[in-house]
């Protein structure tokens, strides 16, 4: 998708939202690549404080969440080095309605930035079982049951969240979320 930076046109950052295990990281990557956009996985701002909770099994408390939020949204202010793409791709789990209106602060700093979401569906029982079955990530099976305690799904009157249902094939939900960015995007 070609996009020449222009000081009219809105800016996007798509968040792709969660529990852990739900595929964040894997759908937003598609997503990006395919449209040839800016991916950066959320994770990767965390402070090592709170990989070394999650690791242990430990639920992240809000006042850890609190600087991981402000970190992602600080950076979808700016334009990334590198940057493929003035639109983003971001991940991360903003399962309550606070954390996802921090991430919305972004548009308030920022001239035409525009930030949607895209909450990605399934039942505990379905993300327990896929985080149990993968290997090397920090976030283990464990950590399922106590976001599924704390998420706050997108209410109807936030209107600039899709939920798509991920207890699918991937196939399927790669293709809905890639035309629902699209159609943000050109929208």
């Amino acid at each position: 998708m070609s996009d020449k930076p222009t000081e009219d046109r809105p800016r996007y950052v798509v968040f792709f939202t969660g529990a852990t295990a739900c595929g964040k990281s894997t759908i937003a990557k598609h997503v990006a690549d395919n449209l040839n956009l800016t991916f950066l996985e959320g994770d990767d701002f965390h402070p090592k404080a709170n990989v070394v909770k999650m690791h242990h099994g430990e639920p992240l408390t809000d006042e850890d969440r609190q600087g991981w939020l402000e970190a992602l949204r600080d950076h979808e202010t700016a334009q990334p080095p590198g940057a493929t793409s003035r639109h983003l791709v971001m991940t991360c789990s903003a399962l309550r309605r606070h954390y996802r209106d921090i991430l919305r602060e972004g548009s308030e700093q920022a001239r035409n930035l525009r930030v949607r979401f895209v909450y990605l569906d399934a039942p505990e029982e379905v993300l327990t079982r896929r985080a149990a079955a993968r290997q090397g990530h920090f976030a283990g099976s464990n950590l399922v049951h106590s976001q599924f305690e704390s998420l706050e799904p997108p209410e109807v009157d936030e209107g600039d969240v899709f939920t798509l249902n991920v207890d699918r094939p991937i196939e399927e939900v790669e293709q809905d979320a890639l035309e629902r960015v699209r159609s943000v995007l050109v929208g």
